[in-house]
């Protein structure tokens, strides 16, 4: 499936293959010196990766999956199109765990779901693209991150990667029998029609057509919209197929990565004098590099060198709360029976193209193929117990006049959880991160009381469906997979009485002197909502305050 040719991303030598390290069964030194390795192609990677190699630094940028479009060396096109992928058609999106692809970019090492292809999760998910609301970073982050500190931050995102709520180069929606029933529905309860890219604070009692990850009718995301920008830039390396074990460190100083390539053999990349190396792995696998290399509990330590990773003495180990505090948005499930006149689109057919009314509509740029799985995003908060409690509504149909709330306990929430790690070097939850608080048992509770209420009123005409009473739909709690806080960002110092932080508010690993972490681990609190867009905020600030460190 994979062809390896990595089409325009760079004009020399500089991209590495995986094949140029086939055999390489003993540890050996690359020759070159970087001036920054950063570990993980996935959102935060590639957009960090990119803002460097504009300020002319030398930088390898490692993937241990491979490139999921034309562009980056993909031979799985459509049949009906030889430019396209299935994961690059925004419609089959809402089909995405049926596609062979699936199975081939998750991870199969990590606590949750986390996607191992360039461009990470942006690459596998629904596409949903949230702006943050300025309350998320001003409740949640510390001084130094607040909105008015990353605002210009998103600017630069945006700039680039907006999102849309109308994909159709026509300036038309299409299969919109859902968002009839459900608008007609919410506004009788009084609540308010928004725009959730130019309405981003708007978050209690509002609904709006669904913002999504796509630009020019195709997935965006940074394999897109920030990658290309290193095409023929002689300072940039992208090597695929390769895995980060371990950091190489000398005391506090990190001074390479030991990987294992695409072959399984063993290799050592060495950085150049006063080089970095930034962590962009994801929330699930950059506490297990951190492990590996005598960063984190001891207790963790001891299992990475159980599991046969070489970590470094027991006198440079850097005891940092890495793995605590683990959040994610917990996901309820309603699904309703309703009295509209909609359905699935006939995903086979779109794959196979013979849904030939709807391809040749796309292939005008136009059309349902155009638009993501949602037909509408809305959300409400409430309070329980004197903390306010945010939820957001993903609505799409899922059979013939049915529609599947995936309901998501968001900001304000207060449970968390331990990621740990097991002798195999699989990441797990030591403790789940999920409803452990009274306080957040209660306001799922009521929240989902108040929608039962709502939606199965004798004037509706609706009826729930599986899961039939507000129990069933708590019983249907999953990983919202918009995992955070595994390597906290903060003040207070987590190698010093109840420190809390792995990461100061540059970014850089407490304990030592030029390593760096930016993705999805640092973030210190759960956003309103997706959290795709609020990954690439915090990676367009915190490369800017790295680079303001020089």
């Amino acid at each position: 499936m994979r062809s390896f040719f990595l089409a325009g991303l760079a004009a020399s030598s500089s991209v590495i293959g995986a094949a140029a390290h086939a055999g390489a069964h003993a540890h050996a030194s690359s020759n070159s010196a970087y001036d920054y390795i950063i570990v993980g192609g996935g959102p935060s990677g590639i957009i960090t990766a990119e803002r460097l190699v504009e300020a002319n630094k030398k930088v390898l940028l490692l993937e241990r999956g491979y490139g999921p479009t034309v562009a980056t060396g993909a031979n799985d096109t459509l049949s009906w199109n030889n430019t396209l992928t299935p994961i690059d058609l925004p419609g089959l999106s809402a089909d995405i765990g049926a596609l062979p692809e699936w199975e081939e970019y998750i991870c199969t090492d990590v606590a949750g779901y986390a996607a191992c292809v360039l461009g990470g999760g942006v690459t596998v998910n629904y596409m949903v693209f949230v702006h943050p609301p300025d309350r998320d970073f001003n409740e949640g982050w510390p001084q130094g991150w607040k909105w008015d500190d990353v605002s210009a931050a998103a600017d630069r995102l945006y700039a680039r990667n907006p999102g849309t709520i109308l994909p159709s180069s026509d300036g038309k929606r299409y299969d919109q029998g859902l968002y009839t029933v459900l608008s007609n529905f919410f506004s009788k309860l009084g609540w308010k029609s928004v725009d959730m890219i130019t309405q981003p604070n708007e978050k209690d009692q509002v609904y709006s057509y669904p913002a999504w990850n796509i630009k020019n009718q195709v997935r965006a995301g940074p394999v897109r919209t920030y990658l290309p920008l290193t095409k023929g830039k002689s300072n940039f390396n992208l090597r695929m197929g390769t895995k980060v074990i371990r950091l190489l460190r000398s005391g506090s100083e990190v001074t390479g990565v030991e990987v294992e390539n695409a072959s399984g053999g063993l290799e050592n990349i060495t950085l150049a004098d006063s080089g970095r190396v930034i962590l962009s792995a994801g929330a699930l696998s950059t506490p297990r590099i951190l492990f590996n290399s005598g960063i984190g509990p001891s207790s963790q330590i001891e299992i990475a060198e159980e599991s046969g990773v070489t970590v470094p003495p027991k006198s440079e180990w850097i005891n940092l709360p890495v793995g605590v505090g683990v959040k994610d948005h917990p996901i309820f499930s309603i699904i309703v029976k309703t009295n509209g006149t909609y359905g699935l689109l006939d995903y086979d057919a779109i794959v196979n193209g013979t849904d030939t009314a709807d391809i040749d509509l796309y292939g005008k740029g136009s059309g349902v193929l155009t638009e993501g799985k949602h037909r509408m995003i809305f959300f409400t908060k409430n309070d329980v117990d004197g903390q306010v409690r945010y939820y957001q509504g993903s609505c799409a149909p899922t059979g013939t006049d049915e529609v599947t709330i995936t309901a998501y306990m968001t900001h304000g929430l207060t449970s968390s959880g331990v990621l740990g790690l097991n002798v195999d070097g699989d990441t797990v939850f030591d403790k789940s991160p999920y409803l452990q608080t009274a306080g957040d048992r209660a306001a799922a509770t009521a929240f989902i009381q108040e929608m039962v209420n709502d939606l199965t009123d004798p004037s509706t005409g609706y009826k729930l469906e599986t899961y039939t009473n507000v129990s069933a739909i708590l019983g249907s709690q999953s990983p919202g997979m918009h995992y955070t806080t595994t390597a906290k960002l903060g003040t207070d110092d987590g190698r010093y009485g109840n420190g809390t932080s792995v990461v100061d508010l540059n970014t850089k690993v407490y304990g030592t002197d030029n390593l760096f972490v930016v993705d999805g681990s640092i973030h210190p609190d759960l956003p309103t909502g997706n959290i795709q867009a609020t990954i690439m905020v915090v990676a367009e600030a915190a490369v800017a305050r790295i680079l303001a460190l020089e």
